[in-house]
């Protein structure tokens, strides 16, 4: 559910020739693609030291077995 719809300007696409020859757009054709995509806002909890796991020290992927 969308609660809060803020922007109100224009949306723009950059293009930039890295060739020496000419390149026409022409009205309709397509340039660029927009995906809307929902994002969360997140409150942060400072904490002074973290609950142990089952993963442990052992970091990235590990599972200690």
């Amino acid at each position: 559910m969308i609660t809060k719809l803020d922007y109100r300007g224009e949306i723009g696409v950059i293009l930039m020739n890295h060739t020496d020859e000419n390149y026409v757009i022409n009205p309709g054709d397509k340039i660029a693609q927009l995906v809307f995509h929902k994002y969360e806002h997140i409150k942060w909890q400072d904490v002074d030291e973290l609950p142990t796991t089952e993963r442990g020290k052992g970091g990235f992927g590990h599972t200690g077995k």
